[in-house]
């Protein structure tokens, strides 16, 4: 059983929802279902934004299922916890990424992959709602605690931050030249990540006037990569490149990188894009391609102590929870208010107005 759309005064949330394909949201009171034994039921505090939202929301990935709350970045605050839950209490500071469940039987969940288990849920699919709400409820074991001095407005780091740590912590060893393409939500973070591993960092957009930010973030290096000649000096100068773009350039990608080098892939493209990719240069220049979705549980265990070590955060614009719809005009017109890169709604004036059902 899940959520179910009610009145207001009987809600126990209150959801940001698309009710039809596009871009605009309409709140939408909502019930939880009964809590499970082994489940957990938060206020959330803060939700980011991801593009994939939008893809989701505008049908870029496919027809979307509706009404579609989306939302798998999430921090919150333990309400209820079900009876066989015992790694979580009231009142814990949690957070809540891309998955809400695997079969935990294959071999891929038995081995901590349980991000590749073919059996596994989103966070937000037909038949839950994700973060964009008020409340949230999920199974147990995938929510983490956080200390109290983990800031809830860092909740990207639930999918931008596990997205990128999880290829680089593979891939990347200290002293190795990475290249980070694409300076926006999962860039922008790849490059605080890679310059804490001690790799030499280059930064490769498109936007020229990014490069100071890039390099205030810890790039060593910028490439203007709509000049061919900056291209072309930098060939062959990179052990690893993370390319954090949905529109994906491997011929440029792979010229940058040396023989025996690596790409590593984490922004999805839309259905339709078509990546052209030349194998004889990648055979005879012993490259390897790699791809990668997000990070399971343990790899975000270590992402959150990683952030925590070296006092990391995305930069984010905080908006109200009953402004989110300026925060998705924002994301999909691809220009978040300084400093820009990511969005993150935050539900507490939200509750001055409304108070869930006692239950």
């Amino acid at each position: 059983m899940s959520e179910q759309p009610c009145d207001i005064g009987d809600a126990d949330g209150v959801a940001m929802a698309f009710l039809e394909k596009g871009t605009k949201v309409t709140p939408l009171p909502f019930r939880q279902p009964a809590l499970g034994d082994k489940q957990i039921r938060i206020r959330v505090t803060h939700a980011g934004l991801c593009m994939s939202d939008l893809l989701t929301s505008t049908g870029q990935w496919g027809e979307p299922y509706l009404p579609l709350v989306p939302g798998h970045e999430i921090v919150g605050i333990v309400e209820k916890v079900g009876e066989k839950v015992s790694h979580l209490h009231e009142g814990d500071k949690v957070g809540f990424g891309v998955y809400r469940d695997c079969c935990d039987m294959c071999s891929e969940c038995r081995t901590g992959h349980e991000n590749m288990c073919a059996a596994k849920s989103y966070t937000y699919d037909p038949y839950s709602y994700g973060g964009y709400a008020t409340s949230f409820q999920s199974r147990g074991d995938f929510f983490f605690k956080l200390d109290e001095s983990f800031p809830g407005y860092a909740a990207p780091l639930f999918c931008a931050g596990t997205t990128v740590y999880n290829p680089l912590i593979q891939y990347a060893k200290p002293f190795m030249k990475v290249g980070i393409v694409g300076i926006g939500g999962l860039g922008h973070v790849a490059i605080k990540f890679a310059n804490k591993f001690g790799c030499e960092v280059t930064a490769i957009s498109t936007t020229a006037s990014k490069e100071q930010e890039a390099k205030s973030m810890g790039a060593h290096h910028f490439i203007n990569s709509k000049d061919p000649e900056a291209l072309k000096k930098h060939s062959n100068s990179l052990d690893l490149i993370l390319d954090t773009c949905t529109a994906v350039n491997l011929e440029q990608d792979f010229g940058l990188v040396r023989p025996r080098g690596h790409v590593a892939l984490v922004g999805a493209p839309n259905v339709e894009h078509d990546c052209k990719l030349n194998i004889t240069q990648i055979l005879m220049r012993q490259q390897e391609l790699h791809g990668s979705e997000v990070g399971p549980r343990i790899v975000i265990e270590d992402m959150l102590e990683f952030v925590r070590l070296h006092n990391i955060v995305p930069d984010v614009d905080i908006y109200p929870f009953a402004d989110t719809q300026s925060a998705v005009n924002s994301l999909f017109s691809g220009s978040p208010k300084w400093p820009r890169y990511r969005n993150v709604i935050e539900t507490k004036d939200f509750f001055n107005t409304f108070t869930p059902r006692s239950n």
